[in-house]
């Protein structure tokens, strides 16, 4: 979005540059040759000063030609209609101004260019939407947590890892893409504001999100899930509910050899999502 914005601003910006040029041109034709060719070297002059020359110093020198000129033009002997000779001033403050403007804004495309690997990752990491980390943190974090796990088994570590997936996500993304974003920011906010700030809140892209808790008691954390879904519970969108499937996996020291990263633990995590499914249907079959 800020590339394409930058994109037509320079489109612009060049297009009003030329428009002035020919407009100059096509008024400086309509005298003599001698003010023609005095225009242009007044554009061309501009135009050099525009590109090249730092901001403080195109303004100094547009301040200081402008004063010698009017000078000699206005207060000298100079046989020329008062307009031509206002046109002329102001033929190269104008151009240079520009062709600043212009260097600006097409020296952003540059910026882009040059920042696109940071761009690139902060997007990776950081999803716009939900106002949340993504995988690749969420991995990092993780693969830490599992160290200290490993290293200090006499301080009896663990971390519950929860996935919340909304069913049925990608029919409303592609029918109501913008309805799909507003439930997307509604999720997170249940979550946000139902989970305690010392549980890590991350995006896995696809409707699912993802919550690592850091030893937290299991009565504290089955409570924190039981208010979870009653938050998400209430949540509606077209006068109808979300349907979630959970996952969760909690890993200590006597598991976590066999989850080394978060990829394996969202293969374990899955085929409880699944489960999880088929039980809230058996419940729903019984009703």
């Amino acid at each position: 979005m800020i590339r394409r914005h930058v994109v037509e601003s320079g489109l612009i910006a060049l297009c009003v540059i030329l428009t002035a040029i020919v407009l100059m041109m096509w008024w400086a034709s309509q005298y003599a040759h001698f003010i023609t060719t005095a225009m242009m070297i007044m554009i061309i002059l501009g135009l050099m000063v525009g590109s090249l020359v730092p901001n403080i110093i195109l303004t100094w020198l547009a301040i200081g030609l402008t004063t010698i000129g009017s000078a000699i033009l206005l207060l000298g002997y100079v046989v020329m209609d008062n307009s031509i000779k206002i046109m002329l001033l102001f033929a190269f403050p104008i151009t240079a101004s520009l062709a600043y403007f212009s260097r600006y804004i097409i020296g952003e495309w540059g910026w882009l260019d040059r920042n696109r690997a940071e761009i690139e990752s902060y997007a990776t990491h950081y999803n716009q939407i939900v106002k949340l980390q993504t995988a690749y943190n969420a991995n990092k974090i993780y693969e830490k947590e599992l160290q200290f796990i490993i290293k200090e088994q006499t301080a009896d570590l663990w971390i519950d890892v929860t996935a919340i997936h909304w069913v049925h996500n990608q029919q409303i993304r592609q029918f109501h893409p913008q309805d799909y974003n507003y439930a997307l920011q509604q999720i997170a906010k249940v979550l946000k504001r139902r989970r305690l700030p010392s549980e890590a809140l991350y995006y896995l892209e696809d409707g699912t999100f993802l919550i690592l808790s850091y030893h937290l008691p299991d009565i504290t954390f089955a409570y924190q899930n039981q208010s979870t879904r009653a938050g998400l519970d209430e949540l509606q969108i077209n006068n109808s509910k979300h349907q979630f499937k959970w996952g969760h996996l909690k890993v200590d020291d006597i598991n976590a050899t066999s989850f080394k990263n978060l990829e394996s633990v969202m293969r374990h995590i899955k085929r409880d999502m699944e489960t999880d499914l088929v039980v809230e249907y058996l419940r729903g079959v019984q009703k």
